[in-house]
């Protein structure tokens, strides 16, 4: 993309090029004006361009909701919890209320060995925090830093684009599709699509259709979040 602007930061780069050279710029500004405009970009909005996430890399990631949210999260000095039991058993975690490694266990129906291995090193990185003889909380500013939102971009191929969407919207609260243009016809098929993942289209710089927030676990919202964490340092 280009520059990175103000309030924009520049992720892991992709190799290769991603679009046609007399398309890029357009496609740049259109995925960064679908990021300033998502649902919530009103009470904040930060945007992160190729990070990596735990599957793929979208051309943009908007993240919505207050900032001090990320702000009191990249304070707490806790690694980004990349794993995805990490970020599971902590999502689980009350803030105040103490939970054992087997209440953890049921609330993620996993394996309590599986629960039990990581909290060691849990309350190594400060992750968690002993409360009692065998249970826990998680620091109050270990949450989800606001709600995620996956651009793709693409110049032609809207069913690759939404093939590839998809992929994120495994960690993602939704995504939205940026194209300078398409068919009547075309349009018609992926507004289809889209609407079924309760997605959201950009086309030629205007709002066809916004995203909704999809019905993600906690587990896997904290685990997005978490890499949106280590993407700016944490």
């Amino acid at each position: 993309m280009a520059n990175p602007s103000p309030g924009v930061h520049a992720g892991r780069p992709r190799a290769g090029r991603r679009f046609e050279p007399v398309q890029e710029r357009q496609l740049s500004e259109d995925a960064l004006f679908t990021a300033r405009t998502l649902p919530g970009a009103d009470q904040g909005i930060r945007i992160l361009l190729e990070a990596s996430g735990p599957f793929g890399i979208p051309d943009a990631l908007g993240i919505t909701g207050p900032e001090e949210l990320l702000d009191a999260r990249l304070a707490l000095g806790v690694p980004g919890l990349l794993n995805q039991v990490d970020a599971g058993v902590v999502a689980v975690a009350g803030p105040r209320a103490p939970r054992s490694p087997r209440t953890l266990a049921r609330r993620l129906g996993w394996p309590l060995e599986t629960v039990a291995r990581r909290v060691p090193h849990l309350l190594r990185v400060g992750a968690l925090e002993r409360v009692g003889i065998d249970t826990y909380v998680r620091p109050e500013a270990l949450r989800p830093v606001g709600r995620l939102y996956a651009i793709e971009t693409k110049v032609r191929d809207w069913q690759r684009a939404v093939r590839q969407a998809r992929i994120y919207a495994l960690w993602c609260d939704s995504y939205v599709i940026v194209m300078p243009r398409i068919s009547r016809g075309s349009l018609q098929q992926m507004v289809a699509a889209v609407a079924a993942d309760r997605a959201g289209l950009v086309v030629d710089r205007k709002w066809v259709r916004r995203p909704r927030l999809a019905r993600t676990s906690s587990a896997h919202r904290l685990w997005g979040s978490e890499h949106v964490v280590a993407a700016f340092g944490g």
